[in-house]
């Protein structure tokens, strides 16, 4: 059976797309599990990444990151909702809105040095600096990409914080909530790391 042009730059379209939409999940993971090297797979060497206050060469990013989650944060979870792509030769943009929850430690020296002084005072006052607490945000990431060797990469990256909610944790050991929960690690003891087709 043959395939016409377009048909053919069809499927290899959609197929970019699909490689694409799979490194911005790759990227999640990776900052989710703290696992730097899978991080660096996701970025050209050359690339570099805008992420508001560190704007760095991509590697030296993902360095960086890792070292700050693993120290300021207890917990973890990036997700992407809708994702816009635009696919021209071997390269290409994206623009993906992400929502990122992290879970802080509680206590002076860790609310302090995520949330800052004024956050620290009101909980503080509230009597609440020594439980956990909890930094809702979402955003974009703004990428462009590029195939080498057959291999789609971020080449920049610009992210957006546009929300961001700061409060204490609430969690529960009792009815729904704890009998559907299901905890994750930050290392590649995680079960996604056992995943196999056996």
């Amino acid at each position: 059976m043959e395939i016409d042009d377009k048909t053919l730059q069809t499927l290899i379209a959609t197929a970019d797309r699909h490689a694409i939409e799979n490194v911005l999940g790759i990227y999640c993971r990776a900052l989710d599990r703290l696992d730097l090297e899978l991080l660096k797979s996701v970025y050209h060497a050359d690339g570099f990444d805008d992420h508001g206050t560190m704007k760095l060469n991509a590697h030296e990013f993902a360095e960086q990151i890792i070292v700050k989650m693993r120290e300021a944060t207890l917990y973890g979870m990036h997700t992407l909702t809708q994702t816009i792509i635009d696919v021209q030769g071997d390269k290409a943009t994206s623009e993906a809105t992400y929502i990122g929850l992290h879970v802080v430690a509680g206590g002076e020296i860790s609310v302090g040095s995520f949330f800052g002084p004024r956050y620290l005072e009101a909980q503080k006052k509230a009597g609440l600096v020594d439980q956990r607490h909890v930094y809702l945000c979402g955003g974009r990431y703004l990428d462009v990409l590029h195939k080498r060797d057959g291999l789609w990469k971020i080449f920049l990256r610009k992210m957006t914080n546009e929300f961001a909610i700061c409060q204490p944790d609430y969690p529960t050991d009792e009815g729904i909530p704890a009998a559907f929960f299901t905890g994750s690690r930050r290392d590649k003891q995680d079960p996604v790391y056992q995943l196999t087709l056996d």
